[in-house]
């Protein structure tokens, strides 16, 4: 009993002193490689070569966005990546078993994020630093010197450091890593996570390198004065949301459907990207200086549709094809432009002080839809301006945006990336243990087999003796040819291999739990085979089989909620 306290008290010491470790290591990270990022597109956007001058036109920019997306292809195509990891597998890898986390494409993706960021491309970096902060936090794990701690907690806090980071929004960070990566509460998570953000966000205080994302005066306004734009912000908001996520999607499928190899489709963004830099340079990069724009300065409508259109255009061309990074930032930029579309909608005439709040509301209401974290964007919305009263205000489009959004969509962009996986997150824990848990594991070789040439009357006997209504046919290599019912073969002469079933249910051993208990859905009988691609007859799966093992999933959930 003494030892098993002791044991208790040891795991979680070792779990809240990684958790601190976790978010001084991925603050400091997270912040340089911000930092690092930042600098390098402001100096390749303000420098001048004069080797590089056609007239009055700065080629350098334009050259930069295509030297980017050269080093994404190289590293596409000799370190052997078959397609980036992001929030989506960071969500996936904290509802297994194991918490797997591959450190190999994990690293990678955020080198590729860093050469398309830095180049110029319409990419967000908030995203790949979450699942940088998550693969982190996983290898940390899987070091010896640490305990057999729970995998989703290690990297919620990996996760939650990485935003409270960014952001310097601590609150944001915990809310975020709960409401959408491990999803669910618990006293013990909640300790770690908390621990690995609130120092992450002191450890940015200290360093001081990275400027607010939102530096803006707060303005006087009256909430019930807002209210009917608001309500307009909800509904516009998700549907901005929606074209914004089917885009994305949109420009995948046709880069997938061309013929074009995987290695060499970032190339075709990086030259588009620079075209950009010389029309329209506020949809290329980041857009955190075009964010500040939209919402202070008096843009016309015009240029704030351009914006708008243009943003979710180059944003979808470049992840579609290839050029890695996150939609946090390009959904800030898109939520911003469409918040103040709707102030300087020509027929209404908004008070003017309405024009932040309106921007801000819409931003914090596409970002949540897109994310999947209403609650997180309202507390983003309080950390980032250091206003309550926009985070009231913000409270009203977010929920309505998200609701339309669930409805008309279904899901968040890192669900619907993962739903095209085949992997339901909507299900919760217990569908992806289902799904992970292969038939094989519970076939029974507990059957009756008869031999090709049996008659009726010998196996009638068979029947009897096995105390079973259901028999199997198969040669002496273990080769299946059908499967034969008692009742089929009553009171009839002949042999019984004319009397098998016909079109029987036949399961591969492959399938997993989830597939077969659909399949046993309209299944009527004592057991299904299991018959590999060899035609071989493996065993065979009852419904017993298969509860045995959904009570086995439910336990180790059970398990791992009470830990």
């Amino acid at each position: 009993m003494i030892d098993s306290k002791l044991k208790i008290i040891k795991t979680n010491l070792v779990l809240v002193f990684s958790a601190i470790f976790i978010g001084c290591i991925i603050s400091i990270v997270a912040q340089y490689f911000a930092l690092s990022t930042g600098s390098i597109f402001n100096w390749i956007r303000n420098n001048k070569f004069d080797f590089l001058q056609f007239g009055n036109i700065n080629l350098f920019p334009v050259i930069a966005c295509f030297i980017g997306s050269v080093f994404v292809f190289l590293i596409i195509k000799y370190l052997n990546i078959s397609r980036w990891h992001g929030p989506a597998d960071t969500i996936y890898a904290a509802h297994q078993r194991d918490g797997t986390l591959d450190i190999k494409s994990g690293f990678l993706s955020t080198i590729a994020c860093f050469f398309s960021i830095s180049g110029g491309a319409s990419v967000g970096i908030y995203g790949p630093l979450v699942h940088f902060g998550a693969t982190c936090a996983a290898f940390i794990r899987r070091r010896k010197f640490m305990p057999n701690i729970p995998h989703d907690i290690i990297i919620g806090a990996g996760v939650a450091a990485a935003i409270s980071s960014v952001f310097s929004a601590p609150i944001a960070g915990i809310i975020f890593s709960h409401e959408i990566i491990i999803r669910h509460f618990s006293m013990r998570a909640l300790t770690s996570i908390s621990l690995s953000s609130i120092t992450a966000s002191i450890m940015a205080k200290e360093m001081n390198i990275m400027s607010p994302i939102l530096k803006i005066d707060e303005v006087t306004f009256q909430l019930f004065e807002a209210i009917p734009g608001l309500l307009i912000i909800g509904i516009i908001s998700s549907i901005i949301a929606i074209t914004f996520m089917k885009s994305l999607f949109f420009s995948s499928k046709i880069a997938n459907n061309s013929k074009i190899p995987f290695m060499y489709r970032p190339l075709i963004p990086g030259v588009l990207c620079g075209i950009f830099v010389l029309i329209f340079p506020d949809v290329t990069g980041l857009g955190s200086e075009t964010i500040i724009k939209v919402i202070t300065s008096d843009l016309s409508i015009i240029i704030l549709i351009l914006i708008l259109f243009l943003k979710i255009f180059l944003t979808s061309l470049c992840i579609g094809f290839g050029l890695f990074g996150g939609v946090f930032s390009p959904a800030l930029l898109i939520g911003a432009a469409t918040g103040a579309i709707i102030y300087n909608i020509p027929i209404v005439n908004f008070d003017q002080n309405l024009l932040p709040i309106f921007a801000i509301s819409s931003m914090a209401a596409v970002t949540s839809s897109v994310i999947g974290g209403p609650v997180t964007a309202m507390i983003l919305v309080f950390e980032l301006t250091g206003s309550y009263e926009y985070a009231i205000a913000s409270i009203l489009p977010i929920s309505l945006c998200n609701l339309l959004t669930y409805i008309l969509f279904g899901s968040s962009f890192f669900d619907a990336q993962l739903k095209s996986r085949n992997i339901q997150m909507g299900f919760g824990r217990e569908h992806i243990l289902m799904t992970q848990t292969k038939i094989l594991n519970y076939v029974s070789s507990d059957f009756l087999s008869l031999k090709l040439n049996s008659t009726n009357k010998n196996n009638i006997a068979q029947f009897k003796r096995m105390n079973s209504t259901e028999a199997y046919f198969i040669d002496k290599e273990q080769n299946y040819f059908g499967k034969l019912k008692l009742i089929n073969i009553l009171n009839k002469p002949g042999n019984s291999i004319n009397f098998k079933e016909k079109d029987p249910i036949i399961i591969n051993p492959n399938q997993n739990i989830y597939e077969i208990m659909n399949i046993l859905k309209d299944f009527v009988g004592e057991s299904i085979p299991v018959v590999n691609d060899k035609n071989k007859l493996i065993g065979v799966i009852s419904e017993n089989d298969v509860l045995k093992a959904y009570d086995q999933i439910t336990q180790t959930i059970r398990n791992i909620e009470k830990n």
